[in-house]
């Protein structure tokens, strides 16, 4: 599988593909509040009976549980009250740990960390950790590798094993000049959108337009290629397509059939459409042919478009033998999934039912926002179609006022703003560029 990172100078997007077939997309702005984000903010107020604290940063407000707060890691095994480990008004560097979804609170830890290849550092941690995959005679000889001050945490992962004192010393050393940077400057993530791609998958090679990325990707001992020409990598401009395809409600399968994917508050409901499809006489057997190529269609569009949760499929009326290898292969592929994916089957009513675990914002809820793009979703089209006109010398934007406020200079290129829809209205040489703003 090859991964293909591209950032622009507000968001990053990890593609994971196989060939030419794309497994997995994620986006987001850099500075977007998600798994990983540290940040400060002062506690709110503490409610005895959850057990926790509520903080806000003026314009989030985040949970952060009992066990999670730095008084609990000191007394550990022991467990303090929420009104001994917070105090309201309080400021707290936190992390978040679980993206708040559906008006529920981000939920967020002071027991921060940052992530290596070899170690999990965790500045205010108090304790060392190990791979369930580490020996007792390896983990004893970790053990003795570095010596932790007494709030300092450290989990060794399994790769961890294999590795040479002095690279286990060189990786804790960077990670406490992190974890001393984000400290200061009171924000800042863990890890890069490329780096935990390459943790959670086996990545065989990374293509990517960011210095930075390649640096860290380079310590993960990852093959990594930069581009550093003109314009957009070619191989992220091939997949704009069967990205912006992923926030369509219809997706076409082979001969005519279709799937139509509605996300709801509560539950995704999938209904599957014989469509333009011509049946055979035998209309059970076709119905059960349909069925069997939507399944793999489902599932590949439940993991590209991120969604968990409750899905309930109306699957075309076919027969009790294809029900029975509907809820088989069903079964097949939700081991695959990387995600754990919970199979019931089918009701009374001939609907099939299934979860799947929920890990952040599925795509549709961060690209479209009241039925229209989300502000994500403008400034990630408008960056990239910037990263092509670097040759120009000028570009007029066209954007609502409030949204003006991106680091539109950070192209290269002199940046006009005019009033409307988002979308770049004219580009050329700066004359050009004045005298197009000058007509409007």
């Amino acid at each position: 599988m090859k991964l293909i990172y591209e950032r622009t100078p507000s968001i990053e997007r990890a593609m994971l593909v196989d060939g030419e077939r794309l497994l997995e997309v994620e986006e987001r702005f850099i500075d977007q509040l998600s798994v990983g984000t540290i940040l400060e903010a002062a506690v709110e107020r503490i409610h005895p009976s959850l057990g926790a604290a509520f903080l806000t940063d003026g314009a989030t407000t985040f949970f952060l549980p009992i066990a999670e707060t730095l008084k609990a890691l000191a007394s550990y095994p022991d467990v303090p009250t929420i009104g001994q480990a917070a105090v309201v008004g309080e400021k707290r560097l936190v992390q978040v740990t679980k993206e708040g979804i559906n008006g529920k609170h981000h939920k967020v830890t002071e027991n921060i960390r940052f992530g290596g290849r070899y170690l999990v550092y965790f500045p205010y941690g108090r304790r060392t950790l190990y791979s369930r995959k580490l020996d007792l005679v390896t983990q004893d000889r970790l053990s003795k590798v570095f010596d932790l001050n007494e709030a300092e945490g450290v989990l060794f992962r399994t790769e961890s094993g294999q590795a040479n004192p002095e690279a286990l010393r060189d990786e804790l050393a960077r990670l406490r000049a992190r974890a001393q940077d984000v400290a200061s400057a009171r924000f800042g993530q863990d890890e890069l959108l490329c780096e935990q791609f390459a943790r959670k998958h086996t990545v065989e090679s990374v293509t990517t337009n960011d210095a930075e990325a390649k640096r860290r990707l380079d310590l993960l001992e990852i093959p990594v290629e930069r581009f550093v020409g003109k314009g957009r990598m070619n191989e992220a401009r091939r997949l704009d397509d069967a990205i912006a395809k992923l926030t369509s409600r219809v997706v076409w399968l082979e001969g005519g059939a279709y799937v139509l994917i509605e996300q709801v508050e509560t539950m995704t409901v999938i209904d599957v459409n014989s469509g333009k499809n011509v049946a055979v006489k035998d209309k059970g057997r076709a119905a059960d042919t349909i069925n069997e190529a939507a399944l793999y269609t489902i599932m590949e569009q439940l993991r590209l478009r991120n969604i968990g949760g409750m899905v309930v499929i109306d699957f075309l009326r076919g027969s009790k033998d294809g029900q029975a290898r509907i809820l088989k292969k069903m079964k097949e592929v939700g081991v695959r999934d990387p995600r754990r994916v919970e199979v019931y089957g089918f009701t009374k009513m001939g609907l099939f039912e299934l979860s799947r675990e929920r890990t952040g914002r599925s795509i549709q809820d961060r690209m479209v926002r009241d039925g229209r793009p989300s502000k994500l979703a403008v400034f990630s089209k408008l960056e990239r179609d910037l990263l092509d006109l670097t040759a120009h010398e000028a570009v007029v934007l066209a954007l609502p006022p409030k949204w003006q406020d991106g680091e539109w200079d950070a192209f290269g290129l002199q940046i006009y703003f005019v009033d409307g829809e988002a979308d770049i209205a004219f580009f050329g040489t700066d004359e050009e560029c004045q005298n197009f703003v000058q007509r409007r």
